[in-house]
């Protein structure tokens, strides 16, 4: 860690760069570089501090605690505990409904199936995703009307399908950077250690910290957090694969917990997601903390391994998607490529509070706070970032000056922003 007087240079050299900036963003992961486009596009001149850029700074099959680069990115609204949920959750959908009209956005409508096994609950916020539809029955009675996946030795299965806005993280993170940088923003690529220092080379301005699981030291959070391990493997090169209706399909299916299970006892699933870079199958959802080392420990999924690149992969990540894949497409995964992946997701006081998302006085300096999103990230990532936007206007810490640069976008998240301050009065 550098010293407070290096550190304080290196930030003032960084803040230099951005004296035109009205506002700073803490952090560049999706969380961030999203709050960042929309100041830019309430007309708010913003830079982002960030230690990385997502996908530029690192590999396939990284150990990191950013898992942004292969988030699922299925945009449906989550239960997350977070201050006015649904108002957040309607305005991420829109923004998103609003992009996936946008060719070159990464976003657009998959068809997503849940499938189980074993008789689940009832699907949480169900009246809130597009086109749902429950099903139960033998495999062969539903492959003659939804064809949902399953696997060959399956007796009954339980579900639903729906319709999702998917983010293709590839095409999608490159389409934020680049209406970012389009609207004017500057970006310093330095790590934030000191919080104070911060503050002090921002010179007034208001600070979004968006830093994520770093945020805990950077402001003192001692909140209960759950650091979930996930582990994954990428297939790149694989093609997409279409419903009869030639829209994408992905989906989740929950076997007994005796294929696949957790260290609970309970089932855990898998997932496909295809994306444009080929096919992303999961995954582990391990709860445990980061020690003093900065090693996770946790309860690790019971099952056997496959090392792929140095990463132990649960066998049934691979075998039980393979299973499922070939017995619905007839695809194979003989002949191609697998990229083992861990990823860490910061779930902060998952039990109370959950989000931080809001104002905090610091040395009579202003820092909104916006993380702790957990495996919500991106779901929620409009709401949350239009959500700082209101909290500044309201504090008179920002003076927008209008509408700029991206037309219908930008025109949707001034609108979002007003109804946002409308109903906070």
């Amino acid at each position: 860690m550098s010293s407070l007087p290096m550190l304080k240079k290196r930030l003032d050299n960084s803040m230099a760069r951005m004296a035109d900036c009205d506002a700073l963003v803490l952090g560049g992961g999706i969380t961030g570089i999203t709050t960042a486009v929309a100041l830019q596009s309430v007309g708010v001149r913003t830079g982002i501090l960030t230690e990385f850029v997502p996908l530029q700074a690192n590999g396939e099959g990284d150990r990191c605690m950013v898992p942004t680069g292969y988030a699922m990115a299925s945009a449906y609204p989550h239960n997350l505990r977070v201050t006015n949920l649904l108002q957040i959750s309607a305005a991420s959908q829109a923004v998103f409904r609003y992009l996936s009209t946008v060719c070159k956005s990464g976003v657009e409508q998959y068809r997503m199936y849940e499938v189980y096994e074993d008789e689940p609950e009832e699907a949480p916020l169900s009246s809130y995703r597009m086109g749902f539809h429950k099903f139960d029955g033998t495999p062969e009675t539903l492959k003659r009307t939804i064809n949902p996946p399953s696997r060959p030795d399956a007796e009954y299965l339980w579900g639903w399908v729906f319709n999702t806005y998917f983010a293709d993280m590839p095409r999608y993170l490159a389409f934020l950077w680049s209406l970012f940088r389009e609207l004017g923003g500057v970006v310093e690529i330095a790590k934030v250690n000191s919080l104070d220092e911060t503050l002090s080379c921002a010179a007034g301005r208001p600070v979004v910290n968006c830093l994520g699981y770093g945020a805990i030291e950077l402001v003192d959070d001692s909140s209960p957090a759950t650091i979930v391990r996930g582990k994954q493997v990428l297939v790149p090169g694989a093609p997409c694969l279409f419903s009869p209706e030639k829209v994408p399909i992905a989906y989740n299916y929950t076997p007994p917990a005796a294929i696949f299970g957790r260290a609970d006892g309970k089932a855990e699933y898998v997932h496909f997601f295809p994306r444009s870079d080929g096919w992303v199958l999961g995954q582990t959802r391990e709860p445990g903390s980061i020690d003093h080392a900065g090693q996770w420990q946790g309860a690790s999924a019971v099952c056997d391994e496959r090392l792929l690149n140095g990463c132990g992969i649960p066998l049934p990540i691979i075998d039980l998607n393979e299973s499922i894949l070939h017995n619905w497409f007839g695809c194979s995964l003989t002949n191609r490529r697998l990229v083992g992946r861990v990823g860490y997701r910061y779930y902060r006081d998952p039990e109370g509070e959950g989000v931080r998302l809001g104002l905090d006085i610091r040395n009579r300096s202003s820092i909104i706070h916006n993380y702790g999103h957990g495996g919500s990230g991106i779901t929620m990532s409009w709401g949350c970032a239009l959500e700082c936007v209101r909290i500044m206007e309201s504090a008179s810490e920002i003076k927008p000056r209008g509408s700029k640069g991206l037309g219908a976008l930008s025109d949707l998240l001034v609108e979002l922003v007003q109804q946002a301050c409308g109903s906070a009065h």
